[in-house]
């Protein structure tokens, strides 16, 4: 299932996860271990660096979850080629293909951008500057 992935610097985004074979729509990228925090975490969580890393693990009751393995370091895009699923009871995280990725390109989840959406939208909305 471990389709050797690896940490490469994508210019504009930092390090992005790349693999070193193709993968399949469909297929199983990775299979993450999440930490979950405790809801008194929240708003420190929410106001720190950390905040660009986690995922809502159960958003009515505050808690987030930080992806062990690569699961916290795949980059945003809106034309995304992967996807997650949570799965709360095991604490788990699967991130998998939604079209087929060829070696060497980058991993890229959609984090709630629409589809079309200008690529640098995701660092505006954060104060960043994206470095096309």
């Amino acid at each position: 299932m471990h389709k050797q992935l690896y940490i490469q610097d994508i210019k504009g985004k930092g390090r992005g996860v790349c693999c070193t074979q193709t993968i399949a729509e469909g297929e199983t990228i990775e299979l993450c271990p999440l930490l979950v925090t405790v809801a008194d975490d929240c708003n420190t969580i929410k106001s720190s660096h950390l905040s660009d890393y986690i995922y809502s693990f159960i958003k009515e009751e505050k808690l987030f979850a930080l992806a062990l393995g690569f699961g916290s370091l795949y980059n945003h895009a809106t034309c995304n080629n992967a996807a997650y699923l949570i799965d709360t009871e095991n604490k788990m995280m699967t991130v998998y293909a939604v079209k087929d990725i060829p070696a060497g390109a980058e991993i890229c989840i959609n984090y709630g951008g629409e589809p079309g959406t200008p690529y640098d939208k995701w660092f505006t909305d954060r104060n960043l500057t994206a470095v096309l």
